[in-house]
C-alpha cells in the first residue's frame, strides 16, 4: 500500500513535470501568454550521474527558451525574468528529483517534461 501510494505521487510529480508562473514582459494578468519547451530524457539513465549532468543541462537550455535570455531590460522586466528563470529551475529540480527517484527504482514510464511559463 504505502509502495503504492509512492509510486502514484513520484507519478503525479512527473505528469505535473514543471509549471512556471512567472509573467511574461509587461503582460497584464489577463493577458499573460503561456511558453512551454519539452525536456526529453528518454536516450538517458537518469540513474547515473552522467545521465543527470546531460538532464541538467537541458534543463538549464529549456529555462532560458522559456523565460529568454538576460539583455536589455527595464527594472520591471528584470523582475519578471528573475521570478521566472527562479520558479521555472525551483520547479524543475522538484520534478527532476522525482524522475531520478522513479530511474533508480526502475519505474520510470515517461520520456519527457514539459518547462512551462505563464
Amino acid at each position: 500500500m504505502k509502495n503504492s501510494i509512492l509510486n502514484k505521487s513520484l507519478f503525479a510529480a512527473a505528469a505535473i513535470a514543471v509549471s512556471v508562473t512567472g509573467f511574461s514582459v509587461g503582460a497584464s494578468a489577463q493577458n499573460r501568454i503561456t511558453k512551454s519547451v519539452e525536456v526529453s530524457y528518454g536516450d538517458l539513465d537518469l540513474a547515473s550521474a552522467e545521465g543527470q549532468q546531460i538532464f541538467d543541462g537541458r534543463i538549464k537550455g529549456a529555462v532560458r527558451k522559456v523565460c529568454g535570455s538576460y539583455g536589455r531590460m527595464n527594472l520591471r522586466e528584470m523582475t519578471d525574468h528573475g521570478n521566472c528563470v527562479k520558479e521555472a529551475s525551483v520547479s524543475a529540480k522538484q520534478a527532476k528529483v522525482s524522475l531520478i527517484a522513479q530511474a533508480k527504482a526502475g519505474k520510470l514510464k515517461e520520456t519527457a517534461m514539459v518547462v512551462s511559463s505563464k
